[in-house]
């Protein structure tokens, strides 16, 4: 599954950034058709936000050549996000 991920992932910053571009766009068209449409639109725009935030840390921050350390603390950053929106999403469809 790494190998999958990595064969399509971007290879330089110019691909990332004009992927997170993509995300982005993703992000804001779903929030704005779908919203109070379908209950689970905030888990699908947390994941979005998760990759974004993974897509920044491998090609940006350069996660991967980083000390355990700070890799694990900046992959539990990472997490924090999109689970607080999962949450709040989760309190919204209630």
């Amino acid at each position: 599954m790494k190998r999958l991920l990595r064969a399509l992932g971007p290879r330089n910053a110019t691909q990332a950034w004009l992927a997170l571009l993509a995300l982005t766009g993703a992000c804001a068209g779903i929030a704005v058709t779908e919203r109070g449409v379908l209950p689970w639109v905030g888990w699908l725009i947390a994941a979005l936000v998760w990759g974004k935030a993974a897509l920044v840390a491998r090609h940006y921050l350069e996660v991967g050549e980083a000390a355990p350390v700070f890799r694990r603390i900046v992959w539990g950053f990472i997490g924090l996000a999109p689970l607080a929106l999962m949450v709040t999403a989760w309190l919204e469809s209630r």
